[in-house]
C-alpha cells in the first residue's frame, strides 16, 4: 500500500464508539502452525478465495499477499480475482471459502459494520448481508442492537467497545487494514485543515491564490 494503509485489528477505526485501544495486530506463524496441528491439519489443506481486481486500492494484490501468508501454514489457496461488476454476484452467493470486502460506515458509527458484516445473516431482515463467512453470534448482535437504542453515549462506546472484543476473541473474520486517504494538488492550491468528519477535502476546504 506505500504506506498509505493501517493495519487493523478490528473493525472500527479510530474515532468511532466501538473503537477498542486494548485490541493488537496479531501475527504469530508459530502459533498458527501449532493450532494447525492441534486441529489435525498438520499437513494443511486447500480453499478457495475470491476477490475483486478492480473495487479497491491493490485488491488483487493484497488477496495474494493474504494467500502467500496462508501458505506458510500449508493452508494451499485456490485464489480467484474477478471485475467488481463480476465479483458482487459471487460474494452474494458466497461462492468462495474466503471472500474479500472492504466497508464504510455510512452513518460513522460502528454498528454500522455489525449490522451488515457479522450480524447472524437473516433474509427476511438484511441483517448479516454481508456477512459472506456465515459466522453467527447471537449474544453480540443482542448487544448491538442494545447499543443502537442506548441514549448515554458512555454506556453505548462501552457496549460497541465490547462488541469489538469478542469479535476479537471469536476470530469472526480477518481484519487486514483500513487505507488511508490521499490527495493531490497544484502548488497555488492550499488546502484548509480539514474538520469534517470523513477526513476529506470539500470544496469549502480549498484555497486558490
Amino acid at each position: 500500500m506505500k504506506g498509505f494503509a493501517t493495519p487493523a485489528a478490528q473493525l472500527s477505526p479510530a474515532g468511532y464508539q466501538g473503537h477498542n485501544e486494548s485490541l493488537k495486530l496479531r501475527y504469530d506463524v508459530k502459533k498458527a502452525q501449532q493450532l494447525m496441528k492441534e486441529a489435525g491439519y498438520e499437513d494443511g489443506f486447500t480453499i478457495t478465495m475470491m476477490a475483486p481486481n478492480n473495487r479497491y486500492v491493490n485488491d488483487d494484490k493484497i488477496a495474494q499477499a493474504a494467500a502467500a501468508m496462508l501458505a506458510r501454514i500449508n493452508i494451499k489457496v485456490d485464489l480467484k480475482t474477478l471485475p467488481k461488476a463480476q465479483y458482487w454476484p459471487e460474494y452474494d452467493n458466497r461462492s468462495g471459502d474466503i471472500m474479500l470486502i472492504g466497508w464504510h460506515a455510512d452513518t460513522e458509527d460502528s454498528a454500522n459494520f455489525y449490522e451488515f458484516l457479522t450480524f447472524c445473516p437473516d433474509a427476511d431482515s438484511g441483517a448479516g448481508q454481508y456477512n459472506a463467512g456465515n459466522y453467527c453470534n447471537p449474544e453480540i448482535d443482542a448487544l448491538v442492537e442494545k447499543a443502537s437504542v442506548e441514549t448515554d453515549v458512555d454506556k453505548r462506546t462501552a457496549m460497541l467497545q465490547e462488541v469489538e472484543q469478542r469479535l476479537y476473541d471469536d476470530a469472526a473474520f480477518v481484519p487486514l487494514h483500513w487505507q488511508d486517504l490521499a490527495w493531490a494538488s497544484k502548488k497555488n492550491v492550499k488546502i484548509e485543515p480539514i474538520l469534517n468528519v470523513m477526513n476529506f477535502p470539500y470544496l469549502g476546504d480549498l484555497v486558490i491564490e
